[in-house]
């Protein structure tokens, strides 16, 4: 099986990447609309949360300000995934086509880079502002938090990467005028 082309990986991980986009989508509405559910429905709301140095477990309906900050520092996260994936399927719809040096695939794979950057960013700052405001010290146990280094490294690889793809197409370009 072919790696990029019709009927190939690439088509299958675009089709897979368009799956999850659409469910991250829907997850990011309905955690969008949490706050305005009636306040009967936050019975069966909950979040388990995961995000960078942070994990939580909760029901909104016990709502403290903390709870609602974690929430925002979540919703902010995985709008950030969704449009990483949103970008992801931009650059892999050429990919299926054949054409993996897209014009557009670099300036995408850098607002990719920058949107996971961002993404660790903000929730590092969501976790300091979250644990200097309130103090978790249940049964013993801390909080704590530190800098997300894996993402914002990932978001550095890809925004090299976006080089390399910008100069492979440049080389593309140049190798087809001479021919």
């Amino acid at each position: 099986m072919n790696l990029i082309g019709p009927k190939s990986i690439a088509s299958k991980l675009h089709l897979a990447v368009k799956v999850l986009f659409f469910l991250q989508i829907a997850r990011v509405l309905l955690m969008a609309i949490a706050p305005i559910l009636p306040h009967s429905w936050l019975h069966y709301l909950s979040f388990d949360v995961q995000s960078g140095p942070l994990e939580f477990s909760f029901r909104m309906l016990r709502g403290t300000e903390a709870r609602w900050w974690i929430w925002a520092m979540e919703l902010t996260a995985r709008f950030c995934h969704a449009v990483v994936l949103c970008l992801l399927m931009r650059i892999l719809e050429p990919a299926e086509a054949g054409e993996p040096f897209h014009p557009k695939t670099p300036s995408r794979l850098r607002l990719m880079g920058c949107a996971v950057v961002a993404s660790a960013l903000l929730r590092t700052a969501f976790c300091a502002v979250l644990l200097k405001r309130w103090t978790y010290t249940a049964s013993g146990v801390g909080y704590s938090w530190a800098i997300d280094y894996d993402a914002i490294f990932m978001g550095l690889v890809l925004v090299v990467l976006a080089d390399v793809f910008r100069r492979g197409y440049a080389l593309r370009t140049e190798s087809e005028l001479t021919v």
